[in-house]
């Protein structure tokens, strides 16, 4: 028996270590979707992950198609931008929350941010931060 708590100790865990590099580093790199409206709620998520992380974000901009082969390069952690429910990377990447719904068109995009799957602990983070940006900017 406590050889399997033993074994749950460092749970969730990241397998590339994105969330033990942070800690360390205390920074992380955000890619910013080039197109995605302005938006005080990217902002806000941005803010409230650094803050959560205890760490700084550097920031890029980029293409969709650019930002999605560096995240899954593992030279950004995170994505920020207005995308489809039914994005054709929906399996390829893990989607956080929705932060804002952002009308004009047939299928609305929603503000998001994006994670390289399988890193649990640095998902974990970033859908809390995104639940709380949303739930702030819904209170407004």
């Amino acid at each position: 028996m406590m050889m399997l708590v033993a074994g749950c100790d460092g749970l969730p865990r990241d397998p590339a270590h994105t969330s033990t590099r942070i800690e360390e580093t205390r920074r992380f790199d955000v890619g910013l979707v080039s197109g995605t409206p302005e938006s005080p709620d990217a902002r806000r998520l941005v803010a409230e992950v650094e803050r959560r992380a205890h760490a700084r974000a550097r920031i890029h901009e980029a293409t969709g198609d650019r930002l999605f082969g560096d995240l899954e390069a593992g030279k950004i952690d995170l994505v920020v931008g207005a995308f489809a429910r039914d994005s054709a990377w929906k399996t390829d990447v893990t989607f956080g929350p929705a932060v804002q719904t952002l009308p004009g068109s047939a299928a609305p995009l929603e503000l998001k941010a994006v994670m390289r799957n399988g890193e649990n602990r640095w998902i974990m983070l970033v859908e809390r931060a995104s639940r709380a940006v949303s739930a702030e900017a819904r209170a407004q």
